[in-house]
């Protein structure tokens, strides 16, 4: 998509927003107070904030001069086919050079954008726990033995950073991709876990809990988080488009977390984001 395409499309999704909003405002001209809200209600603003929460992350995103995080880029392509966004500026750039370097850290992951011939190192144990569980998840249809990925779980300090989060992202793609039937009483602890991080970090949002909030959604599509949350998490957005790694201290940004937010979003279901059927592993001749 070209940038000039890219513009217009803001420029119709900002256009609509006016018009429903307008509509909408002669039905209900008075916000309603978020204490008189029953659960299942959101208020209907929020919903318009979020599009437009949306919109300005694409546009942070579409900034040429950006040099592109790999991690944000392999997520994004999963969310560009999800949901229809525009590509990156130079992402394919950054992902042939991925592609080429068959021995690196982050050849293993590229499965998240396109089929990968398979090769079993990439399921050999280094770095990271929460790498080696996502791994396994993401690769679960080629692991010596199904029980390899809950082992890995029951293996891992499920409360550092990032741990719980993966391990329930791994879990999913397990489920959805392999058709997996797992152990339910760790899958529903992981869930309880998940949840407990955005309890525990609201209202500052960091990038642990944006990803709680993406992965929970994710893992089960019947779940929308509070909407006293989203709104948050709109709130937090910084003034360039990009949510910060920690809240309130990177003004310009992380990409990463910026990513992580727009997934967390673009699933919220009030907003009804037009999606399209995309498996999180892609699967190929080899792969």
């Amino acid at each position: 998509m070209t940038l000039n395409r890219f513009i217009g499309t803001l420029f119709l999704i900002a256009l609509l927003g006016m018009v429903n909003r307008t509509a909408l405002a002669q039905v209900s001209p008075q916000p309603i107070p978020p204490e008189a809200l029953a659960p299942d209600q959101v208020p209907t603003d929020l919903v318009f904030q979020v599009r437009d929460a949306i919109v300005r992350g694409l546009v942070y995103f579409s900034a040429r001069e950006m040099r592109l995080d790999p991690d944000a880029v392999l997520i994004h392509e999963y969310l560009k086919d999800r949901f229809g966004l525009p590509e990156l500026f130079s992402a394919e750039h950054l992902l042939a050079k991925i592609r080429r370097d068959t021995v690196g850290q982050l050849h293993k992951f590229l499965r998240l954008a396109e089929p990968v011939p398979f090769r079993p190192e990439f399921l050999e144990t280094q770095g990271t726990s929460f790498d080696n569980i996502t791994l396994a998840g993401m690769w679960y249809d080629k692991l010596p033995e199904p029980s390899i990925l809950i082992e890995r779980i029951n293996m891992a300090p499920l409360d550092e950073p990032y741990t719980a989060t993966h391990a329930l992202w791994a879990i999913a793609m397990a489920q959805q991709c392999f058709d997996a039937e797992l152990d339910t009483v760790m899958e529903h602890r992981l869930v309880e876990k998940v949840k407990a991080i955005m309890e525990r970090t609201q209202p500052g949002w960091d990038d642990e809990a944006i990803e709680a909030m993406a992965l929970a959604q994710y893992h089960d599509t019947t779940y929308v988080p509070p909407h006293g949350y989203i709104q948050e998490l709109v709130n937090v957005q910084n003034p360039n488009g990009s949510w910060s790694w920690n809240q309130g201290q990177e003004v310009m940004g992380s990409q990463h977390t910026t990513v992580l937010a727009l997934w967390a979003l673009l699933q919220y279901k009030p907003l009804k984001w037009p999606t399209r059927f995309r498996p999180m592993v892609l699967r190929g001749v080899g792969g």
